[in-house]
């Protein structure tokens, strides 16, 4: 006998996305939309899941909805349905049957721990399309887009969490036979079971993120709330949300004078975006709200350059600005500030092609200055590296060169260009003279002066010294390095982490595997002298119980929970949240 619902697919595909095609009265119109993403998606119907992943089961969704599936999965023993529990991107993390030829049948269909049932994955199915309906869903037999599925029942209900996001999905299921409309009404009851789990399990500076986040999230503008630990965001807020996105808008939302303005309006580096953030003081801590915005193309600053364009800038009349290039690019700074890179991320705004050939110029050493010509004269870019050690030979050759290059290009031959890196407080007279002249094209600072710049390069470096994307940076790792000052500038940033990738086997790098000067980095904050004084004796009661919070606290006087407030509050807590 035909199977109206699986004809009625049939004839949906057959029509295609934008063919006419009438629904059957048979089939809901929630199945119809949820077959036609399936479509749109490219699902392949003719076998089971096939996406696998290891999955978390200690998160705060595992946790909260444990003791409720115990409870379930006990009073519904003798059912023969069985329970599933998704996270947010439809893989199952648990799942709960008593019957053992159940579980083998699910196994079979890989209805099992890891595998994706979100319908971008599988198609219609009710793990996946409840959270994509946003409601409870009850999907039998030929429903399901997947020939595999068509002998199940399953209702499901999404999983909110405080703030009024789906971070999961809870379902009942078995075969069709077993099908019951009051499965549904059981899985819409469990997931507020579990929310209300959620609920109860959330911190007041939970709570009073998910307020705010509720307040000022749009649906059409990116948005995202955060604090030192959490950040929440709405769809279109996603893209920018990463650890390193974090710990940069924490540590320049909080350099922010906010007594002379309510709002910070600052356009991100190396992007089109524009922040638009407001501070909110309610609640047990501050938090902030970040609104994201795309700027025109015409003020794109270029891909890469470290930092960000300094507060009120024009970036119009900036170096940021993409152009087609120039004569002499003079890139000046103290030594280690990453001077180099910045010269040649600013060559990358030229849309220049292949390497630029560098030379360093040492004190006691002779630069090759003919073939710095020559390659200036065939037309390739050049860097000369560390003007400020030229000495008199080195400055005349030099200056021999720049007149060359200005007179060249000022009769329209404008191919190759020099870029120059110089520390004009270590450069000689004649070298300032000259550089001053020239001027400076981009400044760089030290990181100490910079610290949202921090996150980035350390993601640039991983990428460089750690190609294969062994390592991650945890938060709290990435937190104490925007910590500490950094007397060595980009130079050391770059040999610390450039050690970390070859000394820590674990993949994460978390902040107990970094050197203990890092570890207890001072927060960027000032502290009163009470603080400090506090701060010191806790590093010193850590360091004579080799770590033991429970001793050290026992050595300060204090309670162990007191002890934990305190190393949150002074930048020592070395627990490694995630985001």
């Amino acid at each position: 006998m035909t199977d109206p619902v699986r004809a009625a697919r049939e004839k949906l595909i057959r029509a295609g996305l934008t063919g006419a095609y009438q629904a059957d009265e048979a089939v809901p119109d929630l199945i119809v939309r949820s077959w036609r993403r399936s479509i749109s998606n490219a699902v392949e119907a003719s076998g089971p899941a096939q996406r696998y992943r290891d999955v978390d089961t200690d998160t705060l969704l595992g946790n909260a909805a444990v003791p409720v599936l115990d409870r379930w999965q006990h009073q519904l023993a003798d059912t023969g349905t069985t329970l599933f529990l998704s996270d947010r991107g439809g893989s199952i993390v648990d799942r709960r049957t008593s019957d053992s030829s159940e579980r083998r049948r699910l196994d079979n269909m890989h209805a099992a721990q890891g595998f994706d049932y979100s319908e971008d994955a599988i198609g219609t199915n009710a793990l996946g399309t409840s959270m994509v309906e946003k409601r409870p869903v009850f999907v039998k037999g030929s429903q399901h887009y997947s020939h595999a599925l068509a002998t199940n029942a399953c209702a499901a209900a999404p999983i909110y969490t405080p703030a009024g996001l789906v971070v999961g999905s809870i379902a009942l299921g078995g075969p069709i036979q077993a099908a019951n409309p009051i499965m549904l009404s059981l899985a819409r009851e469990i997931s507020q079971q579990i929310e209300e789990r959620l609920r109860s399990s959330a911190r007041p500076q939970d709570l009073a993120l998910a307020m705010s986040f509720m307040r000022f999230s749009s649906s059409q503008r990116p948005t995202i709330v955060l604090d030192h630990e959490s950040i929440l965001a709405n769809t279109p807020g996603l893209p920018y949300v990463n650890v390193a996105s974090h710990v940069m808008l924490w540590e320049l939302l909080n350099a922010h004078n906010w007594s002379s303005s309510t709002t910070l309006r600052r356009e991100l580096e190396g992007t089109m975006l524009e922040i638009t953030a407001r501070r909110v003081s309610d609640g047990p801590r501050v938090h902030f709200v970040v609104h994201f915005a795309e700027l025109e193309a015409s003020l794109h600053p270029g891909p890469g350059i470290s930092g960000l364009l300094k507060e009120g800038a024009d970036p119009a009349s900036g170096p940021y600005v993409a152009a087609p290039g120039q004569a002499i690019a003079v890139i000046e700074g103290p030594s280690g500030t990453g001077r180099a890179t910045a010269a040649l991320d600013l060559r990358a705004t030229w849309g220049a092609s292949g390497a630029a050939e560098a030379f360093v110029v040492s004190a006691g050493l002779p630069t090759p200055w003919d073939q710095v010509e020559s390659l200036l004269q065939q037309g390739k870019d050049v860097l000369i590296r560390r003007l400020e050690n030229a000495g008199s030979d080195d400055f005349a050759a030099f200056s021999r060169i720049s007149d060359g290059m200005q007179r060249r290009w000022a009769t329209g031959d404008r191919s190759g260009s020099l870029l120059v890196t110089v520390c004009s407080d270590d450069a000689s007279a004649g070298v300032r003279t000259l550089i001053d002249a020239l001027g400076a094209t981009v400044r760089t600072v030290p990181l100490a002066q910079t610290p949202e710049r921090i996150p980035g390069m350390v993601t640039r470096i991983l990428n460089e010294v750690d190609p294969g994307s062994r390592h991650t940076m945890s938060p709290a790792a990435l937190q104490s390095l925007v910590q500490w000052n950094w007397p060595g500038n980009a130079a050391e940033l770059a040999r610390t982490v450039t050690n970390l990738v070859r000394s820590v086997n674990a993949s994460v790098i978390e902040r107990r595997h970094l050197p203990k000067h890092l570890q207890q980095a001072p927060p960027r904050r000032p502290l009163s002298l009470m603080k400090t004084a506090e701060r010191d004796a806790i590093i010193r009661a850590l360091d004579a119980t080799a770590g033991n919070k429970s001793e050290a606290a026992e050595l300060l006087g204090m309670g162990r929970t007191t002890l934990y407030r305190r190393l949150r509050q002074l930048g020592l807590d070395s627990g490694e949240a995630t985001i």
